[in-house]
């Protein structure tokens, strides 16, 4: 799988880009504040329909304009696609796929698939638990696109049972129960989804961390917020859930918020058995939360059977060189990978790159 050129209008601080980019390994290198985190941002989109960096789709679209345009053309299993997506600041957004209109804008999901650190990605080791959630979907998704719609589903019947219990005041609401089994039933899909996927990461981030660093041991687990079901089905994980909601109905309707299900789930991220999240140092977290999206890498790659996209956003400014050898000698060799540094020197010499430069008035190969 390769993205063979990406094009925005709009996006960010791009009034209109276009690059080319070849297979292997591409670094982007240019002055802070040059657009360059936004190139990999918008890969990101085509992805996933969502930024590593924004909650809201609007922030995306260039201060003064009301509408982006992001398009992606992928080399896939010997054939090109091209991903087009409309991001507005009001109203509804349209895609296209190959030229071809398509009625639900997740139907363009696993033409492209990808991982990408940032910077921003430390907040899975060291954040609150959201983040590893958060973390955990956005892999789920380029395991399975159709989780995109069991992640929708579950999200709202979440706030609809909660805004039940809220109005509620404290008493019994009825029609509770019909919404038990609303969230339910996308909840076991989407901890079944999660118990795999975390299971599929944890062998290739475990060796991504012993690669790179010291000598310490990398471990990550599903952290569910219900009790494991012994034959880990989505239905044994809805019954689970089901299960919860009964013990906790009282508190809840007490509290007025829905405390038993997916949302409340966690990863347990630790080192040399230590959590991570308060025992490891800045340069720890660092690398934990690149061995995380190696390992997301690696259960891509193994699910889908080639390589994704690997995006490295800044990826190697506060390694030591010894430790960007290291990592370059760790990322997969067939896969293509983009990475963004402001100086050239930041860039491990120990693989071949293909060097862009990149300014604000555009993205330039070195001859």
């Amino acid at each position: 799988m390769r993205l063979a050129a990406l094009e925005l209008v709009n996006f960010r601080s791009w009034t209109g880009l276009g690059v080319e980019f070849p297979a292997g390994s591409t670094a982007l290198v240019g002055p802070n504040a040059t657009g360059k985190t936004s190139i990999l941002e918008a890969i990101w989109y085509v992805a996933s329909l969502g930024s590593h960096r924004a909650s809201a789709d609007g922030v995306l679209v260039r201060a003064g304009e009301t509408q982006a345009i992001v398009r992606g053309s992928v080399d896939h299993a010997g054939r090109g696609e091209v991903v087009e997506l409309e991001i507005v600041t009001q109203g509804r957004a349209r895609a296209r796929l190959s030229g071809a209109a398509v009625t639900r804008r997740r139907d363009v999901l696993g033409t492209l698939r990808a991982s990408i650190f940032a910077p921003e990605r430390v907040a899975v080791i060291r954040g609150d638990p959201g983040e590893r959630r958060s973390f955990a979907n956005e892999l789920l998704i380029q395991l399975h696109p159709r989780y995109h719609a069991v992640i929708r589903d579950y999200d709202k019947a979440l706030r609809q049972r909660n805004a039940l219990l809220r109005e509620a005041d404290g008493r019994a609401p009825a029609g509770l129960e019909a919404w038990d089994e609303a969230l339910a039933g996308p909840g076991g899909e989407l901890c079944a989804g999660r118990d795999e996927a975390v299971a599929a990461l944890a062998p290739s981030a475990t060796a991504a961390y012993e690669a790179v660093g010291d000598g310490s041991r990398l471990t990550v687990a599903y952290a569910p917020n219900v009790a494991r079901p012994e034959d880990g089905t989505a239905a044994a994980w809805t019954r689970a859930i089901r299960l919860r909601l009964e013990e906790r109905q009282r508190d809840e309707i007490v509290r007025g918020v829905t405390l038993a299900g997916p949302h409340r789930d966690d990863l347990d991220v630790a080192i040399d058995g230590l959590p991570s999240r308060t025992h490891a140092s800045q340069g720890e977290a660092w690398l934990a939360a690149l061995a995380l999206v190696l390992g997301a890498h690696g259960a891509i790659a193994a699910r889908i059977g080639e390589e994704p996209v690997l995006l490295l956003d800044d990826a190697f400014s506060v390694l030591d060189p010894a430790r960007r050898r290291r990592l370059a000698s760790a990322l997969p060799p067939g896969a293509q990978i983009i990475a963004t540094a402001s100086d050239p020197n930041e860039i491990p010499s120990t693989a071949s790159w293909v060097m862009h430069r990149v300014s604000v008035n555009g993205v330039t190969p070195d001859a």
